[in-house]
């Protein structure tokens, strides 16, 4: 299903949400655990592969609420996504949050700001979780601010951190300290390709 979720993400990218209504209809149908989040362990073969499908899954669902279902569908996203949130809190691990950041800013990339409380809501989710990854991986002298990622977790963080800089989600001047190696490779890249 992730490959089909990958494609429909796409093509809400390119302004063709409609198309990936079948495949939204088939996220609605999935099973849920007691708590209403969509179980997708019976899909999946490791929890890994759960977090890799649960930040395509939200951005295409989050997507078709917007353009084509009237925004209907916002509840069950800001519910599913506390609940994800309030999980994350009990058992605080490097790579479980950095995906729930990124799932968290993907979809909130896809929500209307007219539903401010729904939008504001999953933005105050995203900054709580970048303001605790920072303080529990980056303060405790884990990680170096400015460093290039060593592992997966501080790849999809550093990333995200960027893409939310870039949509002014964040300050970029207040964290580009973070990416800041990203910044001298791009340049760098830069003046390498103008020399040539």
């Amino acid at each position: 299903m992730r490959t089909e979720l990958e494609q429909a993400l796409q093509q809400a990218q390119q302004g063709a949400v409609a198309r990936a209504a079948e495949v939204v209809e088939r996220i609605k149908e999935l099973p849920r655990d007691e708590e209403g989040v969509f179980d997708l362990k019976g899909m999946e073969k490791d929890y890994k592969d759960v977090l890799e499908t649960r930040r395509v899954l939200y951005p295409v669902y989050a997507a078709y609420e917007t353009e084509c279902n009237r925004k209907e569908g916002y509840p069950d996203i800001l519910a599913q996504m506390r609940v994800l949130d309030a999980r994350l809190q009990e058992d605080y691990d490097m790579l479980a949050a950095a995906a729930y950041m990124d799932m968290a800013l993907r979809t909130l990339m896809y929500l209307s700001q007219e539903i401010y409380e729904c939008y504001r809501e999953l933005m105050d989710l995203y900054k709580k979780n970048v303001h605790r990854f920072i303080r529990e991986f980056y303060g405790e002298g884990e990680i170096l601010p400015g460093t290039a990622p060593s592992s997966a977790a501080e790849v999809l963080f550093i990333g995200s951190l960027m893409l939310a800089c870039r949509e002014h989600v964040l300050l970029a001047e207040k964290y580009a300290i973070y990416y800041a190696f990203m910044q001298e490779e791009e340049i760098n890249g830069e003046k390498q390709e103008q020399g040539r």
